[in-house]
């Protein structure tokens, strides 16, 4: 359904074309359109200013599994504090902000809904390839592959098949994650680190050698830390993790991580870059 008549609605500028259109029962996206006041119809959504994307270059999305789960609470509460109410999710201006927006609402649909990543496709027919745009990699270079919506919810759609992310239980897990040290530990400040498969796969940035005594240093250039192998050692150490693979240029001394039991592999890839097929197989 696309609304036009029971709000009044102002564009952000006159150059800008509004736009309403519902995505599942009491839940519509708009964009264009200014901030309003909530009615007995209508509560304006804005959970930008709540969920973000902290990007490294040129990237903006997608978000990552704490986000996710954070705006699906999000829409939760707001579904359930104004139940008389469409909930309008008001997304900010840009192609990059209406594809974060309408991947969120599809990772909900999956999360909540148990959609499909095909159905989840399905509750946007009037998305068009130009509202939208390709996820990147991390770089400010020509991107070398492009990551689509439909990409990102068949990964999600994936991990839930597999138990690894779920909507949360009654124990306060999504599956096999723990949101709260999902979110510490990718914080860059604390690890920098990601977990991608539960109990099997982890990404973390590349240690640096530090010298005698430090764990960390913080880095002015990204806000960022850099964290000495020790320091990830012993958090690999209580995740279970056995080798570590090195992508990057070598920062450090192999035997910081051998010495202490683990196995240390070199796979060395374009920094920021997807790798290259011979390193991906």
């Amino acid at each position: 359904a696309h609304f036009t008549s029971d709000m009044a609605l102002e564009t952000a500028t006159s150059a800008q074309r509004p736009f309403l259109f519902e995505v599942m029962d009491r839940v519509c996206i708009g964009q264009n359109i200014a901030k309003f006041s909530t009615t007995k119809k209508f509560r304006c959504f804005q959970p930008q200013t709540i969920v973000t994307y902290d990007s490294f270059c040129d990237d903006f999305g997608p978000m990552n599994l704490a986000s996710i789960a954070r705006f699906v609470k999000l829409l939760d509460n707001e579904l359930q504090t104004y139940s008389t109410c469409k909930i309008v999710y008001c997304v900010g201006v840009g192609r990059r902000e209406l594809t974060n927006a309408v991947f969120l609402l599809g990772a909900y649909l999956i999360l909540k809904l148990d959609a499909t990543a095909d159905s989840a496709m399905d509750a946007f027919p009037w998305l068009q390839a130009t509202m939208i745009e390709s996820f990147r990699d991390a770089t400010f270079s020509e991107p070398t592959f492009a990551l689509s919506l439909l990409d990102c919810w068949r990964g999600l759609e994936r991990g839930k098949l597999h138990g690894w992310i779920r909507y949360e239980t009654a124990n306060g897990l999504w599956g096999q994650l723990d949101i709260d040290e999902y979110s510490y530990l990718a914080n860059p400040h604390n690890a920098d680190l990601h977990i991608i498969v539960p109990g099997k796969l982890v990404a973390f940035r590349g240690p640096r050698d530090l010298g005698p005594c430090r764990t960390y240093a913080d880095d002015p250039a990204s806000g960022g830390r850099f964290f000495s192998p020790s320091h990830y050692a012993a958090l690999l150490r209580e995740m279970g993790v056995t080798d570590v693979v090195r992508l990057c240029a070598p920062e450090y001394d192999p035997r910081a991580f051998t010495s202490r039991g683990f196995g240390h592999h070199d796979l060395p890839v374009p920094a920021g870059a997807a790798p290259p097929h011979d390193a991906a197989r």
